[in-house]
């Protein structure tokens, strides 16, 4: 297959995302392109929709975004070492992977060299518990109950099976089993027991689950919320329609952001939820 010069970036990159398996690797590619065209369009004094399929396999293209992205120049939202901090190997690797699979599907790779991705050091399970324990009797100021009952309960998951949030996110209520003689969890198709700290913070956040999700739910969805991880605050009115009220199921970023949140004003530094699982877990 080989790349049409002439043609719509826009409809490159939509028969590309329409081609990727997986809803959350389609959305990180999807957000990558989208970050790319937007300065390729800054670059070049154009519109968006002026850019060709030709503009975004120009290897000097490819490479301005690189450089300008590892600088921090693309950042949309702050990071916890500020707002034009240097963008991490990891996702520089993302951006790096996201233009070669791009590009091979439009026929013409570009075969960059992808950065050696950095990993963070593991906790031990010793400090992983304790600092599970410590997380789960304190709550900082300024967090809502619900907030942090969803969060410890998330990092407990995490202390306990070994799986981070690519696994931990697609959990329903039906995965737990609170109740038993010895309380479990079930995560990627297989059962972790509970011990009595992770059993009360996902007990505590399974109440809480229910007051978020019963009532006026069934009638805006046609039934319960089944996904264990859902949104602890009503969100924000967005093109004219009202406001979403809270017990919808959470986005990774909602996770992601108030896990980072809790572990920096609780702890001072920002664990991240995959730091917690025991270090030979297989999962990063």
């Amino acid at each position: 297959m080989s790349p049409t010069p002439g043609r719509s970036a826009r409809a490159a990159v939509a028969a590309f995302l329409a081609a990727v398996p997986g809803e959350a690797t389609r959305r990180l590619r999807s957000t990558y392109l989208q970050e790319y065209a937007a300065h390729l369009a800054t670059l070049k004094e154009c519109p968006e929709a002026d850019l060709t399929l030709a503009d975004l396999l120009d290897p000097a293209h490819a490479e301005a975004w690189l450089s300008a992205a590892a600088s921090g120049e693309t950042r949309r939202r702050n990071s916890l070492r500020g707002p034009a901090a240097p963008a991490s190997a990891n996702a520089m690797a993302a951006r790096t992977s996201t233009l070669n699979t791009f590009s091979a599907h439009a026929g013409h790779p570009l075969s960059l060299t992808v950065p050696k991705p950095e990993f963070a050091p593991r906790l031990s399970p010793t400090e992983a518990h304790r600092t599970l324990k410590l997380l789960t009797a304190h709550q900082p100021e300024g967090i809502l109950d619900s907030t942090w009952e969803r969060t410890t309960a998330l990092i407990a998951l995490a202390v306990t099976t070994g799986h981070g949030l690519a696994r931990l996110q697609n959990m329903t209520l039906d995965d737990l089993q609170l109740d038993r003689p010895l309380p479990r969890a079930r995560v990627a198709g297989a059962w972790y027991p509970l011990d009595t700290v992770s059993r009360h913070a996902l007990a505590r956040w399974h109440d809480t689950h229910h007051a978020l999700t019963a009532g006026h739910r069934k009638t805006l969805h046609g039934g319960d919320v089944h996904q264990l991880w859902v949104t602890t605050a009503p969100g924000r009115p967005r093109n004219g329609r009202p406001a979403p009220p809270a017990g919808l199921p959470a986005a990774r970023r909602t996770l992601e952001a108030a896990h980072r949140r809790l572990v920096t004003l609780a702890l001072g530094t920002p664990l991240l939820l995959e730091q917690f699982c025991p270090a030979d877990s297989a999962e990063a």
